[in-house]
């Protein structure tokens, strides 16, 4: 069954697009048609870190001069691409019924597609209303006091609006496997104590050279690095998401 993952960040500068164009790339490469809509609608780059320079952007459909398909391009055989405008703060301040319909009518047209919505940093409206949209939501962050307090400042408003099951946490830049467990559970142990609710686990995110190295040479890092811890990382999360096991809890636990 597709899914629509929104995957966001209480602060900019975590690594969230880069997570969010290798998960979508991880699925695509488990077979899964995938569609990756860079929902960072004023400051759009995920087509920069994928190598391509597309004529067309949402904002082309938004105004009404194209079809969205007409703005949809083809990353590789399974994986296409909603490239986002940069620049447009029409787009970043679109009302929050606008934004309903452009959601409606992206999730109709790939309704056999995993979708994955990159959105921008923070808490505004217009993120917090595709959050509370989509199935699934992974809250990238890493171990700094900004990203931290920004991150459980987006947990807090997800659980003020009941949306805090089916949303998942996803340490990024760790040093390995335990730490990034550990760093998980600092973060839901805040949510137990003050939100009285767990949040899940996605995995976590290896701090990789690879990953710079990957964005510097504007290549996908399964392409350049195939091999990189951060790469198996992703594919492991992917594959939770793949198998279905967010729909209860995305957690380790289940692994064994």
């Amino acid at each position: 069954m597709s899914q629509r993952i929104a995957i966001c960040s209480g602060k900019g500068g975590v690594g969230k697009t880069f997570t969010s164009i290798s998960i979508a790339l991880a699925l695509s490469d488990l077979g899964r048609d995938v569609l990756l809509v860079d929902a960072d609608l004023g400051l759009a780059n995920a087509q920069l870190m994928l190598g391509i320079s597309p004529e067309l952007t949402i904002a082309d459909y938004v105004e009404g001069n194209k079809t969205l398909l007409e703005v949809t391009n083809k990353v590789d055989d399974r994986l296409k691409l909603i490239p986002g405008a940069s620049g447009d703060a029409s787009l970043a301040n679109l009302p929050l019924g606008a934004l309903s319909d452009l959601y409606e009518e992206i999730t109709s047209t790939f309704h056999d597609s995993y979708i994955v919505f990159d959105l921008a940093a923070g808490i505004s409206n217009q993120n917090m209303h595709l959050l509370k949209l989509c199935d699934q939501r992974l809250v990238l962050f890493v171990d700094e006091p900004a990203s931290i307090a920004d991150s459980y400042g987006v947990l807090k408003l997800l659980h003020l609006s009941d949306k805090l099951d089916h949303t998942y946490l996803v340490p990024n830049q760790v040093k390995d496997a335990e730490s990034g467990k550990k760093f998980y559970e600092r973060m839901n142990h805040l949510c137990l104590s003050f939100l009285g609710k767990p949040v899940g686990f996605a995995g976590a995110i290896n701090e990789d050279q690879a990953v710079k190295a990957s964005i510097r040479q504007r290549t996908p890092i399964n392409t350049s690095f195939p091999d990189s811890k951060a790469w198996y990382n992703v594919r492991t999360i992917a594959t939770r998401i793949a198998n279905g096991v967010g729909d209860t809890v995305l957690n380790e636990d289940h692994e064994h």
